[in-house]
């Protein structure tokens, strides 16, 4: 069985940087495990980048389990750079972001220009 390459580090300027290599279904499972347990500790605005730039595309069930994460009752409060680097991938994560109204996130290339956005959204 694939093992997950789901993996967070937290800047210390309050970024969780989120990283995947892959959409496989342990990566995933990581992933929706985590964004949930996470998801209920939240009382405040957070700030989120998601380094995807590794992903060639994403799988379906992938757009799923997004979709899954953002009916959260607490996903408002994430606030998500998404850094990407291919057009299907950006395109995939706008659909799966998009399907919940009130969501805060924006599509990136550059990662400087990501961490900028996400410190105007949610100052420290």
């Amino acid at each position: 069985m694939q093992e997950s390459t789901f993996r967070i580090i937290m800047r210390p300027d309050n970024i969780g940087v989120i990283i995947v290599d892959d959409t496989s279904e342990a990566t995933l499972r990581h992933w929706h495990d985590y964004s949930i347990a996470d998801m209920d500790t939240y009382t405040q605005p957070v700030k989120r980048l998601y380094d995807m730039r590794n992903l060639d595309t994403m799988s379906l069930q992938a757009v799923r389990t997004a979709i899954k994460v953002r009916k959260h009752p607490n996903a408002d409060l994430i606030y998500s750079a998404i850094l990407t680097s291919n057009n299907t991938v950006s395109a995939l994560v706008n659909v799966a972001l998009s399907v919940q109204a009130g969501g805060h996130f924006q599509l990136f290339t550059e990662e400087s220009q990501a961490i900028t956005w996400l410190h105007q959204k949610v100052p420290d």
